[in-house]
């Protein structure tokens, strides 16, 4: 089925048909119609589909629209696709800069937004938004004549990273959102709430990501060997994360299950809906879930040469594996 949308000067079609998604933009609605007749009508009787784009006119092809196909066509191939997407839209629903022409987008208004954007949320934020605008305006030079010479984000400097958090996650606290959540910690989870609370517990025990845990089957858990291996991470490589004795206790807990099973069965938007609700009815809201990383890190870190725990950890930056390493000062005297 075809869908068309008018945006600005021009108009906008995507076809959806036998699993196949395809775009394109047009001046005129017919020009619209007509190409989505061909390639509907390609897809339905089996022949090779190409979507026979025109060359982009970058007087007319917006920013709106370079950002929508970008969430369209590439940002479906990614692991973090449902983030990529809602930013893509976000960003092209409510600053105007996007709507300039693709070639008016240059290093001063795009400066002018980086400067106001940091108005309303961190800079660490607004440098993953400028890393994404950026890919976008690269995408676009190299692969969809969109006749623009330069990439705007290279043009402007980038907000000053600010320091790398340090929090951890004390026994207290963890308890505190464990009992808030419902779960005692010594019977089987049931509720999502419950689900969640041992989710993070698990985290404080393997430094495992929060999509790492939830994406965990129980035929990725070799009980014999002791590990659990992960298929795909952030930095798409695999991974086997060694499981300490609190870890494989949790697990039984937990199961068995079957193989193709999720051992957490909860829904990552649910996990960040629950955990946020925890911790602000236990004013606990400088506690993340992803601090549980730095927890599990720091307590494994006098057990493993770093090689061995950037091994655990899946950090290829020995550099970002110091982030997360941030062991009491008093123990170190101790060891001295």
């Amino acid at each position: 089925m075809a869908t068309i949308q008018k945006r600005g000067k021009v108009y906008r079609v995507q076809v959806r048909r036998a699993g196949k998604k395809l775009s394109a933009t047009f001046d005129s609605k017919r020009e619209a119609l007509d190409w989505a007749t061909t390639i509907e009508a390609g897809i339905l009787t089996g022949r090779s589909v190409q979507p026979g784009r025109p060359p982009i006119d970058s007087q007319k092809f917006s920013g709106v629209e370079m950002l929508l196909r970008y969430s369209d066509e590439v940002s479906p191939l990614k692991r973090g696709a449902r983030w990529e997407q809602l930013r893509l839209k976000m960003l092209a629903r409510k600053y105007d800069v996007f709507q300039l022409p693709a070639a008016q987008i240059n290093g001063p208004s795009l400066a002018r937004w980086r400067d106001m954007r940091l108005t309303e949320v961190s800079s660490s934020t607004v440098n993953r938004e400028l890393c994404l605008i950026s890919a976008v305006f690269s995408k676009a030079m190299r692969e969809w004549e969109v006749g623009i010479s330069a990439n705007p984000v290279a043009a402007i400097e980038k907000p000053r990273k600010p320091r790398a958090r340090t929090q951890r996650v004390s026994e207290k606290d963890r308890i505190t959102l464990e009992t808030q959540l419902g779960w005692n910690g010594a019977s089987k989870p049931v509720t999502l709430e419950q689900h969640a609370a041992a989710a993070f517990r698990f985290a404080t025990l393997t430094a495992m990501r929060r999509g790492e845990i939830l994406s965990l089957d129980w035929g990725d858990v070799y009980f014999d060997k002791q590990y659990a291996h992960l298929d795909l991470t952030k930095n798409g490589s695999e991974r086997d994360v060694p499981l300490s004795k609190q870890a494989i206790e949790l697990l039984h807990l937990l199961g068995p299950g079957k193989c193709e099973e999720r051992i957490f069965p909860i829904q990552p938007g649910t996990m960040d809906s629950i955990f946020r609700t925890a911790r602000k009815a236990t004013n606990l809201e400088h506690v993340h879930f992803h601090d549980s990383r730095r927890e599990a890190t720091t307590n494994m870190a006098p057990r493993f040469n770093i090689l061995e725990l950037s091994a655990i950890t899946g950090h290829k930056d020995l550099q970002m594996l110091k982030v997360y390493y941030n062991p009491d000062p008093s123990d170190l005297a101790k060891r001295l």
